[in-house]
């Protein structure tokens, strides 16, 4: 019996030595021309305003004037903001002193000025943070599986099963739950900063902060305890692709005579290939959500910065209803920027944990 297993086996090795077997290295121009005309479509969908051969020659000074020319038409409003609160500031402290009026009177009269000159800038700003969420959503549901397609081209399956369920998934989630909590929450700290402005025995500045603390911490812990989870998963999905490809290269090269080490190399190459159309996807994808966030990030931060010095100002003016209603109105502020931040940084983090982990 041993002998008839010898004579079969030393028969099929002789059979395979002798049969012609032609081994080449698979064109991957198609494969990637596709991917990069897909990725170009995307980017010209959402008005990014580059294409992925751009990618090679953007500097940061070119990115910069870049999103600056998204930015500077956007520091007009807020400018106009501040100067119009100081005016109105001015202008009560002036009436105050050349008339006598009570402090209710005058708190009210301050309060609903400023709410009609403030209110129709920060609802729009309100809005267009509305709408980038959902544009930027509606980016990532096709970036993020163009980037775990060419992970599976890379050899990492699960990587890219792990990342396209749990991006795709948060992402669909921080949409759903900014349109529907995101304005109502706002909403209430600002009708409690007006209350509290107008009725200054009724002080409801404790409460407002908490509410901007609870949902601020919670979107934060919430963005950490995800990046890290999701860093954890891709880490070790990673490290098995890995090894799944290293043992199946050394299976080929060893098992397969003759050309089990050409089948290697031409798959090592087709592989690095597949690697850099990777970056290049990862690369434009994160530009593409800077592109995106950034811009609204920066505005918020200088109607911040509005509300800041305009509070100031009325404090400088004795001035408390302004300062409170500012206040207020710089928490909802807050809120927002905190949701765009967490937004953009779980999705870069993200992309680049998957670019560091393609094919272990």
């Amino acid at each position: 019996m041993k002998r008839v297993i010898i004579a079969i086996i030393a028969a099929m090795t002789i059979f395979l030595c002798i049969s012609p077997f032609s081994v080449y290295a698979a064109d991957s121009g198609e494969y990637a021309a596709e991917i990069t005309e897909e990725l170009d479509a995307i980017l010209d969908d959402y008005d990014i305003g580059f294409n992925s051969w751009d990618m090679s020659e953007l500097s940061f000074k070119n990115l910069w004037d870049r999103l600056w020319g998204n930015i500077s038409a956007r520091l007009a409003a807020p400018m106009r903001v501040l100067s119009t609160v100081f005016l109105i500031i001015l202008l009560g402290t002036v009436t105050k002193s050349a008339v006598s009026v009570s402090d209710s009177i005058y708190d009210m009269v301050c309060v609903t000025v400023s709410l009609t000159v403030i209110i129709p800038q920060i609802i729009a700003v309100y809005e267009g943070v509305l709408q980038t969420i959902s544009i930027t959503g509606s980016f990532i549901l096709v970036y993020v599986p163009v980037l775990s397609a060419v992970s599976v081209f890379c050899g990492g399956f699960s990587t890219a099963g792990v990342c396209n369920m749990l991006l795709l998934g948060a992402s669909e989630m921080i949409v759903k739950l900014s349109e529907s909590y995101l304005m109502p929450v706002i909403a209430v700290t600002v009708s409690l900063g007006i209350t509290g402005s107008i009725f200054p025995s009724t002080s409801l500045d404790s409460l407002v902060n908490l509410l901007k603390k609870l949902v601020t911490w919670g979107i934060s812990i919430t963005m950490t305890l995800f990046s890290g989870f999701v860093t954890l998963k891709c880490t070790i999905s990673g490290k098995a692709d890995g090894a799944a490809a290293k043992t199946a290269k050394m299976l080929v090269s060893g098992f397969v005579p003759i050309v089990g080490g050409a089948i290697s190399d031409a798959y090592s190459t087709v592989k690095g290939s597949f690697e850099v159309i990777g970056g290049t996807v990862g690369a434009a994808g994160i530009i593409g959500i800077i592109m995106l966030l950034l811009p609204w990030i920066i505005e918020l931060t200088v109607y911040r910065a509005v509300m800041w010095a305009g509070s100031a100002a009325a404090d400088v003016f004795s001035s408390e209803a302004v300062s409170k209603l500012l206040k207020c109105i710089d928490g909802g502020l807050a809120i927002a920027q905190c949701v765009l931040i967490s937004y953009s940084v779980i999705f870069i983090l993200c992309s680049a944990i998957l670019m560091k982990t393609f094919g272990g």
